[in-house]
């Protein structure tokens, strides 16, 4: 059998007798309270603390609360904004030996889709309770789903300051009682939560400690979504555990301005932060070759790169740019790992010389010339690559499924006893049961190159998508195409690209153009997924097995080898010019002008929406800084994506300036000196070009 080569089991563990994360919160309470555990940054740049003492203390309130109001012993749902009372909230459900389960909050629009994924997994956890924000429980009391609602609990922040901990004698949880329900990033359909006990826990964020090197000394700012694995386990769990302080951050603000995290870095002398591979390249392509002074990234000794597949060219192109700045290439940690093995399964350091050597050299072949190795699989973990079919072990250099054994991964999902028992979820070698976790990879010299994924899951800027969810957003109850259509990865120079293979409906006589505009439209608004090619081609074209389900990856294959029966491509092209474009008011000119720049567009019409566009959150982010940063008026994410069109941000930002007293004629003014630069800007370019 080969199997990956555990990584060194370093660092210092849990006191003796403390075997669970809430043991060793009211250890820190006891031994260092006025210690700072939690920080927050708020988007005006106000700073939040929690020290140990306070933590615990309304932790200790929190579990109060729910044992005199959740309606039983069940797991109990967290609904809040990023912050620190979601990390309160959180504790307290550990302490009161629940099972938390943190979770999107729903917003008050119709269609959200946050909204319906919280529907699906209401139902699917039933829960004994909600926790939540005011503002949220508000929410809540006018959703469709209100009238299924358990008790919902919003403890109010400890303002007393007390000297003594309260509760010190309480019973604490069992390592082998179930302390998070983490419902993955995957089908909205259909969440899965998967069940980690506090066993569970202590040997994953122990796992990240040696792997990255953690220690007392060590710093991190954090923008990561705080609900489930990467974002939860490694910067709110980990640092406790460890004992170092984290500042966290809202992920808006920073998509709206990600090189407030690298001053961030800059300004604490972070050592240990990272995120997905679309992040580095988001901050390469936001500074672009501005000058960045008093930027320091020399402190950075933890870059850690996982969540999506890590690319060779980020971390060139990342370290290229900041390399001025102090930062280090071999600060690059690219890892691998899953919310089914809590979070982290192997990981090391970047070795750029190392992932240079050609094919054939010693220990066997790079799986590609992009390929990066994740490292080495961490102490106490097994893992083996596996022939799918004949689940057998492969010779190091094959690609198979991943398969992984140890005490981080998940005995299966919560209400779904018979996934465990299920081929799909599990396997055997040699007698012994395995996780499999849908993953394509390669082993070399016991370290582990990702290569793919055998589900049909699209991994996108870190999150997970199931390819049949963005089908049926593009064919259900649409006319215009058949019901049959297939979602797939595609490679691209700056980053991965997702493809809708779509077969038309038989005589229509609808423009091409509109049907993929269109598509790109509802795929975005029911699933989140941005689409950066639509393909039409004509009936039967997609290839289906002989029982009828369509071959993804053979439609991808034949796409890319241009064997796809007629195709008709079309990626986010350019929109044409209305005639009446030039009559819209300035303010949405210049609105319609940054929603093209950002998406890639000729042009914008003023009612277009972003959706149909190809923008996404992360375009909205990036359009409200544009607008911000060129008006020196406050612009939120929230506003270019819940208005969506230009028109309509506009009559908006135009609103709502006026009742913070910046009056129309105002922005009329910084609009027309906008006009005055462009105007100047051009003439210089002009006079240069006839030298």
């Amino acid at each position: 059998m080969v199997l990956a080569k555990p990584g060194l089991d370093r660092g210092p563990g849990p006191r003796e007798g403390t075997d669970t994360l809430v043991g060793i919160l009211r250890d820190r309470a006891l031994t260092q309270p006025d210690e700072t555990a939690y920080e927050f940054l708020h988007s005006d740049g106000s700073l939040a603390s929690l020290t140990y003492r306070e933590l615990y203390t309304r932790a200790a309130g929190t579990a109060a609360r729910l044992g005199a109001e959740a309606a039983g012993p069940g797991p109990v749902m967290l609904l809040y904004p990023p912050g620190l009372d979601f990390v309160a909230a959180l504790w307290g459900c550990l302490l009161a030996g629940v099972p938390a389960v943190p979770a999107y909050p729903p917003l008050p629009q119709p269609g959200d889709r946050s909204t319906a994924r919280f529907r699906h997994i209401l139902a699917d956890v039933r829960p004994a309770a909600v926790l939540a924000d005011p503002l949220i429980a508000e929410v809540l009391a006018g959703t469709e789903a209100s009238g299924a609602l358990p008790p919902v609990v919003c403890p109010a922040p400890d303002r007393t300051g007390a000297a003594h901990l309260p509760d010190l004698d309480a019973p604490l949880p069992s390592a082998d009682s179930v302390a998070l329900v983490q419902y993955t990033s995957g089908s909205t359909s259909d969440p899965k939560g998967v069940v980690l006990r506090h066993s569970n826990l202590l040997h994953n964020v122990r796992a990240i400690g040696d792997v990255f090197g953690l220690d007392t000394g060590s710093r991190s700012v954090s923008w990561l979504p705080p609900y489930h694995d990467m974002g939860l386990i490694g910067c709110i769990l980990t640092p406790l555990y460890t004992g170092f302080p984290i500042r966290l951050m809202s992920p808006l603000d920073f998509l709206k301005s990600p090189l407030t995290w690298l001053r961030q870095i800059s300004e604490l002398r972070a050592t240990a932060t990272g995120g997905p591979n679309f992040a580095y390249d988001l901050c390469v392509r936001r500074a672009g070759d501005r000058a960045l002074p008093d930027l320091d990234l020399s402190s950075w000794q933890v870059a850690f790169n996982g969540a999506e597949p890590v690319r060779r060219g980020t971390l060139e192109a990342f370290s290229r740019r900041f390399a001025p700045h102090g930062f280090r290439p071999s600060a690059f940690l690219p890892c691998y790992g899953l919310a089914e093995a809590t979070l982290i399964v192997t990981g090391r350091h970047w070795d750029p010389a190392a992932q240079e050597r050609p094919p054939g050299t010693e220990g066997g072949p790079i799986p590609s010339p992009d390929a990066v190795s994740c490292g080495p699989v961490v102490g106490g973990t097994e893992l083996a690559v596996v022939d799918e079919q004949r689940h057998t072990t492969l010779t190091d250099g094959s690609e198979g499924e991943i398969w992984l054994r140890g005490p981080g991964i998940t005995d299966g999902y919560w209400g779904r006893d018979a996934d465990r028992g299920s081929d799909e979820t599990f396997g055997h070698l040699d007698g012994r049961r395995f996780l499999r976790t849908g993953d394509l990879g390669r082993l070399r010299d016991g370290e582990l190159f990702v290569t793919g994924r055998r589900k049909d899951v699209l991994i996108h800027r870190g999150v997970n998508h199931h390819a049949h969810d963005i089908e049926a957003a593009a064919v259900i109850d649409n006319p215009e195409v058949r019901p049959t259509a297939a979602a797939f990865m595609m490679e691209d120079a700056k980053e991965p690209q997702v493809a809708l293979v779509v077969e038309r409906a038989p005589a229509k006589a609808v423009d091409d153009a509109r049907i993929a505009e269109r598509l790109r439209g509802r795929v975005l608004e029911r699933t989140g997924v941005r689409v950066d090619s639509i393909v039409l081609c004509p009936p039967r074209a997609i290839p289906k097995t002989t029982s009828g389900k369509v071959q993804r990856r053979l439609t991808r294959d034949r796409f890319l080898a241009g064997e796809l029966r007629n195709p008709v491509v079309f990626g986010a092209g350019p929109e044409p010019a209305t005639p009446d474009s030039a009559a819209q008011d300035p303010l949405s000119r210049l609105l319609a002008g940054v929603f093209a720049g950002v998406c890639g567009q000729d042009a914008c019409g003023p009612d277009r929406t972003l959706a149909e566009i190809g923008g996404d959150s992360l375009r909205a982010a990036e359009i409200a800084s544009v607008i911000e940063e060129a008006l020196a008026l406050p612009v939120g994410v929230a506003q270019v994506l819940e208005t969506g069109t230009p028109r309509r941000l506009a009559a908006r930002l135009l609103d709502e300036w006026n009742g913070q007293g910046v009056t129309a004629a105002t922005v009329l003014e910084r609009l027309a000196a906008l006009e005055e630069v462009d105007r100047a800007m051009a003439g210089a370019a002009d006079g240069g070009s006839g030298q």
